[in-house]
């Protein structure tokens, strides 16, 4: 019997907050019910544009249980024409990209979508009360700056978040500190999903997260009648890592430009024509941010940048904001360090990650160096190069086990570096804000660059 994969449903619970995503996976002669659930703060409307939202989110969540053995077979339930079809050929190539390489496997063996006829939804409609926006936290200095950002625009906004199991991270204090309410939407993943890892022939890695994200924002937005969903995703999460099979891989390629703008026309002519997704802080490299953020101290001691908080194995998280094993926050140590005065480096971190000699290694790759690049959401090399010699510059942290490492391997020059600082805080220019928004947001982001 040939593998197969198959979406088959999703349901809505009596009171409507909750949806359940059932998926059937053959494999060596043997079947896999499996089902996911989210769990949503709001009722769901009983409307043809939120039925949209929970069957983009049905085909987007299938990506983790499809990828345990990539099946060469698969199928839905949904009519789709054509361009709908390339958008998540398009998700599951890019999106399953490090899968694939970390992996070491072709994306010839992915199975594709294809134009079909199917169960249909009434055509998407314009909701002309939607006002507002929803912004995603995740706790770092990225959505901060997006959030601020939005106040100052006077944008009346909510905060989200996608819980896996209970695990929040700082997205709490985050929003209590910003001064807005938090929507916490909690994900059940099919328990039999960590044992079929383990199964002959199975395979691990990273999926797409940001489109899950971006898609529960969309379906909370249609609940709640919001008009903007807003993401935090800087001009460097464009750029690809590596390349496999002559496939650039990029680990942020669902928080990507190129992505963006799909996922915005995606939403827009399937699900709610009324909604638009955007990063509102696209055109700003990582040292910008890093710059913009280091003008609100009232954050410095709730936030953190490490995912590794987010692990669903408590065991496997760190005790505090910031771990020693996370490729982030040695990055984000790097980019806010020249931005701020040591005593409010200590207070955020509460240790000196420039001293840590056991991370020589990691240093290095992220330097580029030696190794391979981390796959993670870090600065690019020109980012954390121009950091580290903005520190030198200003001869600080000399001494320190890292620093020194940087000097030995030539990544400290001894020149002028002004240059590359004005081209790191000039407004990149691929953005995809709404009309309306667009100059109050490129004032906004002019004008702290320039503080």
């Amino acid at each position: 019997m040939q593998d197969q994969f198959s979406f088959k449903q999703f349901r809505v619970s009596d009171d409507r907050r909750e949806v359940f995503f059932d998926y059937e996976l053959g494999h060596n002669s043997q079947t896999y019910g499996l089902t996911e659930s989210l769990r949503f703060p709001v009722p769901l409307l009983d409307t043809p544009a939120q039925q949209r939202s929970l069957r983009a989110l049905h085909i987007a969540l299938g990506i983790s249980y499809y990828k345990i053995f990539l099946p060469a077979s698969m199928a839905h339930p949904y009519a789709m024409d054509e361009p709908e079809a390339d958008f998540w050929n398009d998700v599951w190539q890019h999106g399953l990209g490090e899968f694939l390489y970390v992996n070491k496997v072709s994306s010839d063996r992915l199975a594709r979508f294809s134009q079909q006829d199917g169960q249909t939804f009434e055509p998407p409609a314009a909701d002309a009360q939607a006002s507002g926006a929803l912004l995603g936290i995740g706790g770092g200095k990225d959505s901060i700056v997006a959030g601020e950002l939005l106040k100052a625009l006077d944008v009346p906004f909510d905060g989200f978040v996608m819980a896996t199991g209970e695990q929040l991270g700082q997205t709490g204090q985050v929003a209590e500190t910003m001064q807005v309410p938090l929507h916490a939407v909690g994900r059940q993943l099919d328990k039999q999903l960590l044992e079929l890892q383990t199964e002959p022939g199975a395979m691990q890695g990273h999926v797409p997260i940001s489109l899950i994200f971006g898609l529960v924002g969309t379906a909370l937005a249609v609940a709640l009648a919001k008009r903007y969903v807003v993401v935090a995703n800087e001009a460097s999460a464009s750029m690809p890592q590596v390349d496999w099979n002559d496939v650039a891989v990029n680990h942020q390629w669902s928080k990507s430009f190129g992505f963006e703008r799909s996922l915005q026309a995606s939403i827009q002519k399937y699900i709610a024509p009324q909604v638009c997704y955007f990063s509102a802080i696209r055109q700003l490299t990582s040292v910008g941010v890093a710059k913009i953020f280091s003008n609100y101290p009232a954050y410095f001691e709730v936030f953190t940048s490490d995912n590794f908080v987010f692990r669903i194995d408590p065991a496997k998280r760190p005790a505090g904001r910031w771990s020693l094993e996370s490729p982030k926050s040695l990055s984000s140590y790097i980019l806010l360090a020249p931005w701020l005065d040591n005593e409010s480096v200590q207070r955020i971190f509460g240790l000196d990650f420039l001293n840590q000699a056991s991370l020589k290694p990691l240093f290095l790759s992220l330097m580029g160096v030696e190794g391979e690049p981390p796959l993670d959401c870090v600065g690019t090399v020109p980012e954390l190069v121009l950091s580290l010699n903005l520190l030198a510059q200003a001869d600080r942290y000399g001494n320190t086990v890292l620093m020194q490492l940087a000097k030995e391997n030539c990544v400290i020059v001894q020149k002028d570096w002004q240059a590359e600082l004005a081209a790191m805080l000039e407004l990149q220019p691929e953005q995809a804000l709404p009309s309306e928004l667009q100059d109050g947001v490129l004032q906004f982001l002019q004008a702290r660059l320039a503080q």
